[in-house]
């Protein structure tokens, strides 16, 4: 164990809480953030430790599991690479904050990297059928029921955070991004398709910032949908990764839709047998939190 995490052990210890045996299970489901704010009260600690101690020792418990995991082998090198660095991550792992959530995922088997892209396993929100003008919701509900044949499950994608979602600049580690979420689709077939929700989806973002089409690229030409939903606030990261972006949204002179993309497992499978090619990675490549992917 890092000497760092000794006094938060020593500190569950002294109440009573074995914190080899509670990783797993309060790190499972986001509503026991209460639970792990109480217990970080009367066990005296302050500031993360606490979590970091949580998080090194459910990554313990994973990293035995992740060859058996059905996902593309990339994933599995960027997961292993991911649990064995999430409690020193240089970020705060406040409970209940973005990064201790995510990591908490990551460190339940719940969510995995893909490279500057990473999923969820989730289903299509009901109300997204109501947020989609007419007759585009129609479109959508049709799409859902006759190419996937159902809501859930599905992978939903999410970006990567800093250090790692730079690579989405290098069109290279988009499309391998792509193709290793396509590669674990296939073998997990009881998932139906590849969906995100994100304002970079609005062809109108496209049209401000073509870089954003390779995005975009997979559900507009290689059979999957794209449907505009309902105005994406300035907490859909709009705001982030460009100041010019950012001062134009606070400013009024932009504003996108968000939208909502699905590639269907078929759909998706046929696009990764036809690009081999990105299943080849140098040998010792590096796509960890701590360092970009090289491009």
């Amino acid at each position: 164990m890092p000497d760092t995490l000794l006094r938060a052990e020593l500190a569950l210890q002294r109440i009573g809480t074995n914190a080899q045996e509670a990783a797993w299970s309060l790190l499972h489901d986001e509503s026991n953030t209460g639970s792990l704010l109480a217990l970080k009260r009367e066990a005296g600690l302050e500031g993360d430790d606490m979590e970091r101690l949580l998080l090194w020792h459910a990554a313990r418990k994973a990293l035995p599991l992740v060859p058996s995991l059905p996902v593309d082998q990339g994933v599995r090198r960027l997961l292993e690479q991911d649990l064995r660095q999430l409690s020193t991550m240089k970020v705060s792992m406040q409970a209940g904050s973005y990064h201790f959530n995510r990591a908490a995922k990551m460190a339940t088997l719940r969510r995995f990297p893909a490279g500057p892209m990473e999923w969820e396993i989730g289903g299509i929100p009901r109300s997204y059928f109501l947020h989609a003008a007419f007759p585009a919701n129609l479109r959508f509900l049709a799409f859902v029921i006759l190419r996937l044949g159902g809501r859930a499950p599905c992978f939903f994608m999410h970006v990567a955070p800093a250090p790692r979602n730079r690579a989405l600049s290098a069109p290279k580690e988009v499309l391998r991004s792509y193709y290793r979420m396509a590669r674990s689709l296939q073998l997990q077939p009881e998932v139906r398709a590849l969906v995100a929700h994100a304002w970079f989806h609005d062809p109108a973002a496209v049209r401000d910032y073509p870089h954003l089409e390779l995005l975009n690229r997979p559900y507009l030409k290689h059979g999957g949908l794209i449907t505009l939903l309902k105005p994406a606030p300035p907490t859909s990261g709009v705001l982030e990764g460009n100041a010019q972006r950012r001062a134009d949204y606070l400013a009024g002179r932009i504003r996108y839709k968000y939208g909502f993309a699905i590639w269907p497992r078929d759909a998706a499978m046929r696009w990764a047998d036809a690009h081999p090619e990105l299943g080849t990675e140098l040998a010792g490549a590096s796509s960890s939190p701590e360092q970009p992917p090289a491009t």
